[in-house]
C-alpha cells in the first residue's frame, strides 16, 4: 500500500511511519522541514509543503492509496490552522480521488464533546479551549466530506512501550482514556483496511 503520512515527525507520526516500513508499505512524509526527518529507507520519501498551502498537500496526495494524518497543534492559542488543514486535505483527496483517511482527533471533540469527564471539562476550559475549538470546525469539513475516513479519538497518550489491548468504542465510559503513542499508533495502521470503524469516530484507550 501506498501511505502519505502527515505529522510525521511527531511522536505518533513517526510510529506510524516506522510501522508501516516495517509492513512492507510504500511511504511518504509530508514534512515542513525535510531536515527534520531522521528516517532514512528505501520505501520512504519525503514531500515538503505546509499545512495551509492546499497546492502542496494536492501534490503529496495523488498517486497514493491512502493518507494518515498525525497532525497536531503548535500552540494553545486562538487560530484555525487545524480548521484550514483539514479543509485543504480533505479537498486534495477527494480531488486525487484517494477515499481512505486515517485522523488524530482528541477525546471530548465534535462527536464525543458530550462524553468529557469533569476533569476533562475543566482542562478544556482552561487550557485546551482554542484547540479544541479550531479541531472541531476543521472536523466538520471531515464529517462533511464523501471519504472513507476513520476519526481516531485517543485520551492521554504516553511515550512509553507499547502493551497491547487496545479498545475502542463510540461510549467514552466503555475505555480507560489513555494509551501509548505506539498502541496508538498500531490501531490507527489497523483501520486502513478494516470498515469497523469507517466515517466514524471511535475513542480508544485500555
Amino acid at each position: 500500500m501506498k501511505v502519505l503520512v502527515i505529522g510525521a515527525t511527531g511522536g505518533t507520526g513517526a510510529h506510524l511511519v516506522t510501522k508501516l516500513l516495517a509492513r512492507g508499505d510504500e511511504v511518504t512524509a509530508f514534512v515542513r522541514d525535510p531536515e527534520k526527518m531522521t528516517q532514512k529507507h528505501e520505501r520512504l520519501s519525503l514531500a515538503k509543503g505546509e499545512a495551509r498551502d492546499a497546492a502542496s498537500l494536492e501534490r503529496a496526495v495523488i498517486g497514493h492509496d491512502a493518507v494518515m494524518s498525525a497532525f497536531g497543534p503548535r500552540s494553545f492559542k486562538k487560530e484555525d490552522i487545524q480548521e484550514t488543514f483539514m479543509k485543504n486535505l480533505v479537498g486534495a483527496m477527494e480531488k486525487a480521488g484517494v477515499k481512505r483517511l486515517v485522523n488524530l482527533s482528541a477525546l471530548g471533540v465534535g462527536p464525543s464533546a458530550s462524553q468529557r469527564s469533569l476533569i476533562l471539562k475543566v482542562v478544556v476550559a482552561l487550557v485546551l479551549k482554542n484547540l479544541y475549538a479550531d479541531k472541531e470546525r476543521g472536523e466538520v469539513f471531515l464529517t462533511g466530506s464523501a471519504l472513507d475516513y476513520v476519526n481516531v479519538q485517543p485520551g492521554r497518550l504516553f511515550d512509553s512501550k507499547a502493551r497491547g489491548g487496545v479498545k475502542a468504542s463510540l461510549v467514552a465510559k466503555e475505555v480507560r482514556p489513555y494509551l501509548t503513542r505506539e498502541d496508538l499508533a498500531d490501531f490507527m495502521i489497523a483501520q486502513l483496511e478494516s470498515t469497523e470503524w469507517v466515517r466514524k469516530s471511535p475513542i480508544i484507550g485500555y
